[in-house]
This record gives C-alpha cells, sequence and structure tokens, in this order.
C-alpha cells in the first residue's frame, strides 16, 4: 500500500456501491476493504492499494480481528459503513437485526479505536414513509417506513446520532442505485417482463404511477468523491440524500423501455389497484405450490401508485453536488437496453448476481472455525503419527513435520477464503522435486495429506456451528488435498520417467533448490502475514 495516500475502510466491499468506490479509489487511497465473500467470487478489484478483509460484521471476533490488522497497518482516516441486507420477500429475516442492527453497533465500537475523521452510514431513502399525494421527503424527514428494512436503518440512524456526539459521523440515504447493466433488482424485472413475452407484458398496477427516486452508480462515486472534499464543513450525524429529484414512474420507464427495445412506445393496459392486489396473492401462492415464488409478492400492493417524491437541494448546497443529467435514468435507458441487446449473457448474469442474497455462507462459517483451530489440529496431527507410528520414510524431524502440516493447513485456509481449490495442487506443482530430495516418498505425503484431511473434517463434524454443513466439508476441505494428491502421483510419475533412478538418490540441481526454496519462503511469509 502506498502510506502516503489517506486511508478508507469499506464494510460490504463485495456490494455493488462497494465494488464501484474500491475501483474509483484504488489509486488516491489505502482502502481496507471488509466483505463476507471474497474478492475473486464479488469481482472486485485488485490493487495494491486495497487489502481484503474476509469477516462477518455480526460477528465481534471478527471485527476484532478486521480492527486489529487494520490498527497495525497505520490506522484509518474514514469509514464507509456500506454493509447491510436487504431482500425483496418483505418478511422479517432475522438477518435484518443481525446485520444491519447488531453489526452496526459492532462496527461503531471498533471504530471508537482509530480515531477516524469521519463514519458515513449508508441508509436508504426507503427508510421513509411514503409521502402524501404532492408532497415530499427531504433531509429532515424521519426514517418512519413500516417495513423491517426501514425499522433497521432508523436503529442505524439512532446509534449513528449517539456515535456522533463524540466523534464524526454523518448520513447518507441513498435513493435506488443502476447502472448502464441495469443491477437493481425491481427494475430488471420490470425489464425482463416488459420486454418479454409473458401475458403480464403490457400490464401495469393501478395507472403506472408507483414511483422512486433513482442515482446511477457514477453520480455515487461522485458524491462520495465530493462529501470527503466538503467533510469538514458538515455537522455531526447530518443526513444527506443521494438520489435525484422527485421521481420516476413504472409508467415513464415502460414507456421508454418498449420505445427504444422495440422501436415505439407500446401502451400499456392499467390495472385497477383491487385487481392487481388479488393478482399479486395469487401468484405468490401459485408460486408456493410448485415451489418457485415470484418477485412479486402481495406486501407491494401498499405501494400501487405511491410516490416516493424526493426534495433534496439541501445536499447539493451542502457538498456542492448534484446528479449529472447524462446520468439520468431517462437518459441512460438507451444505453441499458442496448447493452441488453447486445451482450444478452453478461447482461443477465450481471443482473442475476445482483438478485443474489445469501445471508449463510458455509465457506465462510467453515473457514473461521478452522482459523480458530490452526494449533489444535496441528497438535493433533503430530500425536497421531507419533501414536500410530505411521510409516513415514526418512522424516524424522517433527520440527520438519510440522512445518509441513501448517504450510498445508493454511494452504487449505487460503483456498477457502479466496475460493480457490487449486492452490495445493499448484503448491506440489512447483515444489515436488522437493518433498522427493527431502527424503518424502510418494506414500509419505500422500498419507500424511489423508491422515490431515481425516483429522480437520472430524474436528469439523464435532463443531455444532457446522451442524448443517457437513455436505460442504468434501468440497472445502478434502477436494482441494485430492487435487494436491493427484498432483504429488504426476509429478512422482513425471521424475522416473526424466531420472529413471531411484529418488531417494536424487538432489535437485541448485536453480531448481533456489527456486524451491524462493517459492516456500514466498508461501510461508505471506500466510504468516495473513493469519
Amino acid at each position: 500500500m502506498n502510506e502516503n495516500v489517506p486511508a478508507i475502510i469499506i464494510t460490504g466491499a463485495s456490494g455493488f456501491v462497494g465494488r464501484n468506490l474500491l475501483d474509483d479509489m484504488k489509486n488516491d487511497y489505502r482502502i481496507f476493504a471488509i466483505a463476507r465473500r471474497s474478492q475473486q467470487e464479488c469481482n472486485a478489484p485488485i490493487h495494491p492499494n486495497i487489502a481484503w478483509i474476509r469477516a462477518d460484521i455480526s460477528e465481534p471476533n471478527h471485527m476484532s480481528r478486521a480492527f486489529r490488522e487494520i490498527k497495525s497497518a497505520g490506522g484509518a482516516d474514514y469509514l464507509f459503513h456500506l454493509a447491510a441486507f436487504y431482500e425483496f420477500a418483505g418478511e422479517e429475516n432475522p438477518e435484518y437485526r443481525t446485520t444491519n442492527v447488531d453489526g452496526t453497533r459492532i462496527v461503531l465500537e471498533h471504530a471508537k479505536n482509530l480515531d477516524l475523521k469521519l463514519i458515513v452510514f449508508a441508509s436508504s431513502v426507503a427508510a421513509c414513509s411514503f409521502p402524501e399525494q404532492g408532497k415530499y421527503i427531504d433531509e429532515d424527514s424521519p426514517a418512519d417506513g413500516e417495513h423491517i428494512y426501514a425499522w433497521s436503518k432508523r436503529v442505524g440512524e439512532e446509534m449513528i446520532r449517539e456515535y456522533a456526539k463524540e466523534n464524526p459521523a454523518l448520513i447518507v440515504r441513498f435513493g435506488a442505485i443502476y447502472s448502464d447493466w441495469c443491477e437493481y433488482p425491481p427494475l430488471f424485472m420490470f425489464l425482463n417482463t416488459w420486454l418479454g413475452n409473458s401475458w403480464r407484458a403490457r400490464i401495469l398496477g393501478g395507472k403506472g404511477m408507483s414511483a422512486i427516486p433513482y442515482i446511477h452508480i457514477r453520480d455515487i462515486v461522485t458524491f462520495f468523491q465530493k462529501l470527503l472534499s466538503k467533510q469538514n464543513d458538515l455537522a455531526p450525524a447530518e443526513v444527506l440524500i443521494a438520489c435525484t429529484q422527485g421521481s420516476t414512474s413504472h409508467l415513464e420507464l415502460y414507456t421508454l423501455a418498449t420505445k427504444y427495445f422495440f422501436g415505439r412506445a407500446y401502451k400499456p393496459i392499467f390495472m385497477p389497484r383491487i385487481i392487481s392486489a388479488l393478482g399479486l396473492f395469487i401468484m405468490f401462492y401459485a408460486g408456493k405450490l410448485i415451489n418457485h415464488l415470484p418477485f412479486e409478492r402481495p406486501w407491494m400492493r401498499k405501494y400501487i401508485d405511491q410516490k416516493l417524491n424526493v426534495e433534496n437541494k439541501h445536499t447539493g448546497e451542502r457538498i456542492n453536488w448534484s446528479p449529472n443529467p447524462r446520468y439520468l435514468i431517462e437518459n441512460r435507458m438507451p444505453f441499458m437496453l442496448e447493452r441488453l441487446k447486445s451482450e444478452p449473457y453478461a447482461w443477465h448474469m450481471r443482473n442475476m448476481v445482483a438478485m443474489r442474497r445469501v445471508a449463510t455462507r458455509p465457506d465462510f462459517k467453515i473457514y473461521n472455525v478452522l482459523a480458530d483451530a490452526e494449533n489444535i489440529i496441528i497438535e493433533a496431527m503430530l500425536s497421531e503419527i507419533i501414536e500410530s507410528k505411521l510409516d513415514i520414510g526418512k522424516i524424522k524431524s517433527r520440527d520438519d513435520l510440522g512445518w509441513f502440516f501448517r504450510l498445508i493447513f493454511r494452504l487449505i485456509l487460503t483456498s477457502i477464503h479466496s475460493n480457490n481449490k487449486l492452490l495445493i495442487q499448484n503448491y506440489f506443482e512447483i515444489s515436488g522435486l522437493g518433498r522427493i530430495s527431502a527424503g518424502y516418498s510418494q506414500d509419505d505425503i500422500k498419507n500424511l495429506l489423508k491422515k490431515l484431511n481425516d483429522i480437520i473434517i472430524n474436528y469439523l463434524k464435532n463443531s455444532d456451528m457446522l451442524r448443517a454443513f457437513h455436505s460442504k466439508f468434501y468440497d472445502y476441505i478434502t477436494m482441494p488435498i485430492e487435487f494436491g494428491i493427484d498432483e504429488i502421483e504426476y509429478q512422482y510419475i513425471k521424475f522416473r520417467e526424466q531420472t529413471q533412478e531411484d529418488p531417494d538418490d536424487i538432489s535437485l540441481d541448485p536453480e531448481k533448490q533456489n527456486a524451491k526454496k524462493l517459492l516456500e519462503d514466498t508461501i510461508w511469509k505471506s500466510l504468516v502475514n495473513r493469519y
């Protein structure tokens, strides 16, 4: 990392906003990116200034470890708390409390030790109740929405106000964020319906006046840039709103979408509110019967023809920001639909990823249980070998065995962490000849790896936290080890074909020995620093 630039912590770094902020800020800031998903899985940018920390904000131990790492790396100046749970089912999922409330409290408690210049809490205009007809919400409007998500954000905002009495912090309420690829789930579903062959393609609920404010992701990036430049002028716990003025209705979107996709605007069929509400119930319960629930849910009936109009001139004046007219959704619809036409596979893949919400991650749970049990498992492995008198050829040193087990164990951890099951295979691809020269036979290494696999699996099976994930142990533990064993077998076959001599009498030439030592030193130092 470039130590001469300011540092930012971003929670929820694997999300839509988080990834785009990483990409925009990576050259000008050191960034500590905190997320449940791996960098590879969420396709986040990789850069020397980005330190990726896999952690669950609702787990105190994870946050304690993450903030210790951040402090030891020089601390940070800013914290963007973007991590949050939201789904469109409208049900009272416990994740709203676990992540949005408990997680926010844990993050704020640990943030007190970093002497931050500013914390930005990501809220939403959806946390506010829809205003009466002809009125709007603004920065002074309360977060008084009735649904569970609004409640979780209201509690988060209250925590920020309490925190801001001693530490700089403010609240940003976002509109519906989208990109030229769409990537906003409701809009994606609308377009799929309106531009498809469904019998519902022409139907709009009520008079088509259901409306919310949108904001392009590029305007969000600019918003954060302006916010940081004006941070000293902002009041404690001040509320800012990042979205366009007013709102955009379903009818407006439908007209634009059909015009640019089909070449002419189609006339919709307006379905009265009471019939629309009945249709939502019928589709929902029919979906339950076939175990395939529709995106549309009964709770949405309350918002038919409701407008979430916004007035946020105050925000523009405070930080000298306003949405770029170029990025208004009315002006981006042609670009969005052209991507759909020209790159339909990529368009659908991006949007399906945006819709996916996975609260419980088996890899994440397994990783954290193993990370805490490293010494226990290594000692169990050494004791097992000594007590069972496992045949390990020329390997006599307990320290050498302990080093080898720890290296493989940390490669397993890293494979889970990075979602890359080939790390052990890659290691033996480079170091296989080194293992031969050190006195290991093919059976030696295979037996050691199989025994390590058995000990790890048995340990995981005894963990109450992982009771629901036994079927995943093969994917995350056994499979990477089996790939390593396959590579070992291949290395010995190749070695014998090349030498036609006894492996025990062969030593590596100096160039290969140096390469092997450099690789193992690099792997070891990297893993020690990481864990």
